[in-house]
C-alpha cells in the first residue's frame, strides 16, 4: 500500500503543477513494481530505457496525465 500511495501522490502533484506526463525508471528485475505501475496506468516505454552503469539496466515507463 505504501508504494501505491507514493506513486499516487506523485501523480497528483504532477497534475496539480500542470504537467502532462510523468516518466519513471525502474530496475529491470523489479517485477512487482512493474505490475504496480501498470495497474496505475503506466505503459512500458522502451525509448526511455537507459543504463547508468554497464551492469545496470533501467526500464522506462510513461503515463500521460
Amino acid at each position: 500500500g505504501v508504494g501505491r500511495a507514493l506513486v499516487e501522490a506523485c501523480l497528483a502533484r504532477a497534475r496539480a503543477t500542470g504537467h502532462r506526463e510523468i516518466v519513471l525508471s525502474s530496475l529491470a528485475d523489479m517485477r512487482t513494481a512493474h505490475r504496480l505501475y501498470a495497474s496505475l496506468g503506466f505503459e512500458r516505454a522502451v525509448d526511455l530505457d537507459w543504463s547508468p552503469h554497464p551492469r545496470i539496466v533501467l526500464h522506462g515507463y510513461r503515463r500521460r496525465l
